[in-house]
């Protein structure tokens, strides 16, 4: 069995040589800039030059995370960042923003470009779509079980990449907005402010409370006993979770996780206990890779770390910069003949040899250089990556070789070998075009969509013609037949192998509005996206028309001058969500199961109550069995609308969750009113409605 790449993180240099000197095959490692954990101590240019080299040089991989979503003003720069990461020899660029990699691979076709958990690839036809887009790796979402791995491994190409350690999120990554409209600190830009981890209150539908405390905070991820069962998938990188964590925490995880991998054994009760004295939320689960769901996988009394921190006595000794526990080793022949110069041949495990010559070798005339001492002598590789294990000496007759001259031959050979190991050859790489793109006119006339969940939501819609009505697909059941109104299917967010076929054959309708890039795979209909594949900038939604997508969603995250920058042929395709409660987590732990006795079979009115006692709604989506935490105020725009005019959009979309019908009547009213006379009142009282990211967009 071929043993995967063990991964490890590098939130620091001294992080970085942790990782390297206790046994990673390779490290991941984030930028000064576009990097999805901004607050880590990220390698600016000439740092990420020296960690490339220290990498090679020991024969470790360096991958770089490029993993934001890009703005229409960023583009330029993050594909000059990248063709830098690719000048410098990185092994691969973990990346999120569809157009970012789209103009990596047309660029740096060779440059291998992995898919980032952010991209919330959960199926096996997002990984075949990503597979076509150029990724030769995929990251998988962490909450996918041991079968659903087992089954994308076994009928993919692309590599597959799993977490194995470290922090969960509650919510699937790349889907949470929870921190972005809070605060305006986005974890699609890097700046979570992890609100998952404070207290909460869950009430029932009467208002009971059902459970209070740290609901959404995880216990970290430990699959130490699921190294060889992964190994024999096929999977081909085990990743663990910490650009955020200390050196020493990088060093221990690292270190046990290495000599489980090498030894197949059975983890023990000291190996746990090493890395619940590194890092521990009141222990760690595995309940995600068993297919289990419920309160047993949370941290629920406290959402940090109860770790003593304690380390092995020789932790500082492997997060130093001149650390050598690592060495890569050598074999040494030294060829010394009279009236010659003294030669020397090395050769590393990896086959790089390399051939120099000294100082013109003596005959001696009194006490001849022995063989041993020569050998001693050349052996002392202290002090470099390289570690002799093995020297021979070639000796034609009695010579002499002073010490300083073999001193010098061993390290003229071995920086001569260190340049061979870190040298790498790329292709010539054109010059980053400019990507501008004309902003966007203001337009006059405004068409609107409408997103319901409920039948009494979509029976009020139909009253006001919307140009279309997405709904779910027993909601579109319900209405078939009873109106001439275009309806739409509004998949789940999340489809799974085992509830996917049975998604797929429930669509009656022509037109389907789709969150996953596995939809652009194999669904032979019109396709129209949610926001949940984001198009940040204009080169994603290019690529998205590219791949067939007749209309997409703009990110809720981008404020009114920022959607303007995307241009006229964008918003000519596009929908802005004008009015809703914007979801802010898609959550696989169902909340309602994990605290409340069991699954309610799609019951809603839970609400999850904060500090502030501001309530969030929760939507519980039976047929893909997730829960969908909502925002506690909609966003609301009719008044605005001549705002969204000059920033050029054409066409927005008003979403309704749990409204009533007379809700939303009562604001579909208000809308149209606005669209037909340029101007309209506020419907909501002051702080019972948001803008937003309209007007503050986030960093």
């Amino acid at each position: 069995m071929n043993l995967p790449e063990l991964l490890a993180p590098a939130g620091s240099e001294a992080a970085l040589y942790a990782a390297v000197q206790s046994g990673a095959d390779a490290v991941y490692v984030g930028g000064s800039r576009f990097s999805a954990r901004a607050s880590a101590n990220n390698f600016d240019e000439q740092a990420m030059q020296k960690a490339v080299d220290y990498c090679h040089l020991r024969g470790v991989k360096l991958y770089v995370t490029q993993n934001t979503l890009i703005k229409q003003s960023e583009l330029k720069s993050a594909v000059e960042y990248a063709k830098f990461l690719y000048e410098i020899g990185v092994d691969g660029l973990i990346v999120q923003d569809l157009g970012l990699a789209s103009a990596v691979s047309k660029l740096l076709p060779d440059f291998p470009l992995h898919a980032s958990t952010q991209m919330t690839v959960h199926n096996l036809a997002g990984v075949r779509k990503l597979e076509k887009l150029g990724f030769c790796r995929v990251v998988l979402a962490r909450e996918l079980s041991e079968q659903q791995i087992a089954y994308i491994a076994k009928h993919c190409k692309a590599e597959l990449e799993i977490f194995v350690h470290g922090a969960l999120c509650y919510c699937y990554s790349g889907q949470c907005l929870f921190s972005s409209v809070l605060g305006g600190r986005s974890g699609n830009r890097g700046r979570c402010a992890q609100p998952c981890r404070l207290p909460y209150t869950l009430h029932t539908p009467t208002g009971e409370k059902a459970k209070s405390g740290y609901l959404m905070s995880p216990k970290d991820l430990a699959l130490l006993d699921d190294l060889r069962a992964l190994s024999a998938m096929g999977v081909a990188s085990l990743k663990i979770e910490g650009r955020l964590k200390k050196p020493a925490y990088v060093a221990t995880v690292t270190e046990v996780y290495r000599n489980k991998l090498d030894s197949g054994a059975r983890a023990t009760k000291q190996d746990m206990q090493k890395l619940l004295d590194a890092f521990n939320r009141s222990g760690f689960t595995d309940a995600c890779f068993r297919g289990a769901r419920g309160a047993e996988m949370m941290s629920v009394d406290n959402p940090s770390n109860v770790s003593p921190e304690k380390f092995a006595d020789d932790i500082e000794v492997r997060c130093a910069e001149n650390a050598n526990v690592r060495c890569v080793g050598v074999t040494m022949e030294c060829v010394l003949k009279p009236s010659h110069p003294a030669e020397l041949n090395v050769t590393d495990t990896d086959g790089h040899t390399v051939t120099v010559y000294g100082d013109t070798v003596q005959a001696a005339q009194s006490r001849p250089s022995t063989e041993e001492e020569i050998k001693m002598r050349l052996a002392k590789t202290g002090g470099t990556a390289f570690c002799a294990t093995e020297v021979n000496v070639r000796l034609y007759g009695d010579v002499f070789m002073p010490v300083g001259a073999l001193n010098a031959l061993r390290r003229n050979a071995l920086e001569l070998l260190k340049t061979e190991r870190c040298t790498i050859v790329r292709s010539t790489v054109d010059a980053v075009p400019s990507y501008a793109v004309q902003r966007a006119k203001r337009v006059d006339a405004m068409r609107f969509s409408v997103c319901a969940e409920t039948l009494a939501q979509a029976k009020a819609a139909l009253a006001y013609q919307p140009e279309i009505l997405y709904v779910p697909a027993s909601v579109a059941e319900a209405l078939s037949g009873q109106t001439d109104c275009k309806i739409a299917i509004k998949l789940p967010e999340i489809l799974t192998e085992e509830n996917r076929a049975r998604a797929l054959e429930r669509i009656s309708t022509e037109t389907v509005l789709v969150s996953g890039i596995g939809a652009l795979e194999d669904i032979k209909k019109t396709l129209h996206t949610d926001f949940r594949i984001g198009v940040y900038n204009a080169h994603t939604a290019a690529l998205l028309t590219e791949l067939g997508v007749a209309q997409f969603t703009i990110s809720p995250e981008l404020n009114v001058d920022e959607i303007a920058a995307l241009g006229d042929a964008v918003l000519e395709k596009a929908s802005v969500i004008a009015y809703g409660r914007l979801p802010l987590m898609v959550m696989q732990n169902c909340l309602l199961r994990a605290y409340c006795g069991g699954c309610k079979k799609g019951q809603n009115g839970y609400t999850l109550r904060d500090r502030k006692n501001t309530d969030f709604p929760i939507l519980c989506r039976p047929e893909a069995c997730i829960n969908v935490l909502l925002n506690s105020k909609p966003t609301y725009m009719a008044d605005k609308l001549s705002d969204l005019k000059t920033a050029g959009v054409r066409h927005i979309r008003l979403d309704f969750t749990v409204e009533s019908a007379e809700e939303t009547t009562r604001v579909l009213e208000n809308y149209i009113h606005a669209m037909q006379n340029g101007q309209t009142s506020c419907l909501f009282e002051q702080n019972t409605f948001t803008r937003g990211h309209f007007y503050r967009g986030v960093q």
